[in-house]
């Protein structure tokens, strides 16, 4: 098969190495240095978009944003001028859904067909074959873009045969990560300023019901003082854009992903644009007048005044880290579902994804099938929330997005009931989303 790759950046080139030696691969890009590095490793460097579409059959594409997938296809000397019928154009670039379902809908006239194929991992994973893939687009078209995607990895999610609806998937869980990781980072940052060393906490906050992706991967890496993603802040901020927007539009409540949104702003506004996602753990410990890994001992803290009878400190953590998973799950799988995303492709995706919580693993396969899960009272987890806002005002730690949460519960207690049990607060967000996030049994 005839491979032809445009964009070449860090995610892009590691895409387009995939196919070195499975397949004939031909590249362009606007950086020609980063074309020439390919024609050393044996590919074909193309004179022009549209010189590259016209000797390829299956052409992808990983740009910035889907204004320059417009551009790149139907702008002058652009890929439009080669291709012809029978050729596939696959779009990985985390772009905008509506705008990729329009060239979609512009090449089929040309009997073209499209696909969008959403990339979750980082340049290292991708070239090591351990790349997640979100696919969407007409069963056809896909079927004959397989081969090429399966030369990149063999974990390809189906995400529906509507264009874009893959891109609406990455969208979906790279917010519920964004919202837990720096939700778990302020709360980690809370801890140490109460007393307890990074290596306890991330003990503790890796066992259920607390754990995520960060817990899981971050904190400890933290421990030993390595870095746990190369990731760049700003692809992680437009995702989060993409989601806030995508709730604006769709008249969702995104209350702790604007809060997300506005902390990765400020630290891509304050540390730059060459800032890494991983640079948002200073901007945490800057925020809350703490180094993370400085403590070597844990002092216990005293939460005499918070609640009574008193909790520990670990059971606050746990259980705020909990909600967090809780209301961000609830939160991003409303905007998906009132989008078009089906709530079982969502559970499949984000659950092994890097969106996933503990709280999604137990929800959202609930949710699909309909069951209950067993949970406490709302009252229960909001003394626990409001144990933790105490402490935070005590030290001196700003626990932006634990906040948020503390807020949702409170209305969930005015509008459930607080004797309610906190599963309920699906039914509170399928009012004020619009939505059937359940299905009946």
């Amino acid at each position: 098969m005839k491979i032809g790759y445009i964009g070449l950046g860090a995610l892009g080139g590691q895409l387009a190495r995939r196919f070195l030696s499975a397949h004939e691969l031909c590249v362009w890009d606007l950086n020609a240095n980063a074309a020439t590095a390919f024609a050393e490793a044996g590919a074909k460097v193309a004179p022009s978009a549209a010189a590259l579409a016209s000797e390829s059959d299956v052409i992808l594409l990983c740009l910035p944003r889907s204004s320059d997938v417009r551009e790149l296809i139907f702008g002058p000397g652009g890929l439009g001028e080669g291709l012809s019928a029978g050729k596939v154009v696959i779009d990985q670039t985390s772009g905008v859904p509506e705008e990729t379902r329009e060239i979609a809908e512009l090449l089929a006239r040309q009997d073209v067909g499209m696909i969008d194929a959403a990339v979750s991992a980082s340049p290292s994973i991708v070239a090591s074959g351990g790349a997640t893939l979100m696919v969407s687009g007409p069963d056809d078209v896909v079927e004959k873009a397989l081969p090429a995607l399966r030369t990149i990895t063999e974990t390809i999610f189906r995400c529906g045969t509507r264009v874009g609806d893959g891109q609406a998937m990455k969208m979906v869980n790279n917010a519920m990560n964004a919202a837990c990781r720096l939700g778990t980072l302020e709360i980690a940052a809370l801890g140490v300023k109460a007393g307890l060393s990074l290596a306890y906490l991330s003990e503790f906050l890796n066992r259920e019901p607390a754990r995520n992706q960060t817990t899981l991967k971050m904190l400890p890496a933290l421990v030993e003082g390595k870095e746990s993603t190369n990731f760049a802040l700003s692809l992680m901020l437009k995702d989060v854009n993409q989601a806030v927007s995508l709730g604006m539009t769709r008249s969702v409540p995104m209350p702790i992903m604007n809060i997300t949104r506005g902390l990765l702003q400020i630290g891509l506004n304050t540390i730059g644009d060459r800032a890494r996602l991983e640079d948002m753990v200073g901007l945490v410990e800057s925020m809350a007048a703490t180094k993370l890994a400085a403590a070597k001992e844990t002092t216990k803290p005293d939460l005499a005044g918070s609640t009574d009878p008193l909790p520990a400190i670990e059971d606050v953590l746990i259980n705020s880290l909990e909600c967090l998973g809780r209301t961000v799950t609830y939160e991003c799988v409303s905007a998906g579902l009132k989008y078009g995303l089906k709530l079982d492709d969502i559970a499949l995706v984000v659950n092994k994804g890097s969106g996933w919580s503990d709280a999604s693993r137990t929800l959202l396969p609930a949710l699909a099938s309909g069951k209950s899960e067993s949970g406490a009272a709302i009252d229960s987890y909001l003394g626990h929330l409001k144990a933790c806002s105490s402490l935070a005002n005590r030290v001196g730690a700003p626990t932006l997005i634990p906040n948020v949460v503390l807020a949702i519960f409170e209305q969930a207690k005015n509008q459930l009931g607080g004797s309610s049990s906190v599963e309920q607060l699906a039914r509170m967000y399928e009012d004020t989303a619009g939505v059937k996030m359940r299905r009946q049994e």
